[in-house]
């Protein structure tokens, strides 16, 4: 989870750039569209040029690890508590694919409240580096953000949003790891079937 939410990192840092200008400024950036923001973004920087498009990668590299590793392992800790409990429910197809979808459920919601301190202060750090009106904007680190985030407005302001980032959240992981087990299931792959993938493409001295 962790090492995918990184390579995910990679492709996302400058959708979210552009998605938080928009966010910050929309009467500038959204008539511009993906392209335009992306090189206002890449050129208004003449000294880091178009490494500006991924200056907030280490901090959204934080958050996408956090929520993508608790994800993952609060989906499997809940499984194994729905399945402890309700062992029977793991005989049927239907009943397996719908403790994934309330296991998923949780664990996007949990991932959410976890993470969304992170998504927080980067979306702070975001809009406080833009420029306000075409000229540089300063940058400013995550844990500066934070320290500054919490001072000027409260540490209740980490966890803005929450709820309906965790509702939002929980549907959709639900969904995919819901259309994760019935793609397994249709293809009658197993969790022994996936080790064994991985003892093959992964050398056992590692």
């Amino acid at each position: 989870g962790a090492l995918a939410s990184v390579v995910a990192s990679l492709g996302l840092t400058p959708v979210e750039a552009c998605r938080i200008r928009a966010v910050a400024q929309p009467e500038t950036y959204r008539p511009l569209g993906l392209l335009g923001t992306l090189k206002v973004i890449g050129t208004e920087d003449e000294e880091m040029g178009w490494k500006n498009v991924y200056a907030g990668l280490p901090s959204l590299m934080t958050r996408q690890v956090i929520f993508g590793s608790v994800k993952f392992l609060a989906f499997e800790r809940a499984s194994e508590a729905i399945f402890g409990v309700w062992p029977e429910l793991r005989e049927a197809t239907w009943t397996a694919l719908g403790v994934s979808l309330v296991a998923g459920g949780i664990s996007g919601a949990l991932s959410s409240v976890v993470s969304q301190p992170a998504d927080s202060v980067l979306t702070y750090v975001a809009k406080q580096s833009a420029p306000a009106g075409g000229g540089g904007g300063g940058s400013l680190g995550i844990v500066d953000g934070a320290k500054t985030m919490v001072r000027t407005e409260g540490a209740a302001s980490l966890f803005r949003g929450v709820g309906s980032r965790s509702i939002w959240a929980g549907c959709i992981i639900a969904g995919q790891f819901l259309l994760y087990d019935v793609f397994r299931a249709f293809f009658g792959i197993s969790g022994e079937d996936l080790n064994q993938v991985f003892e093959v493409v992964l050398p056992k001295n590692m």
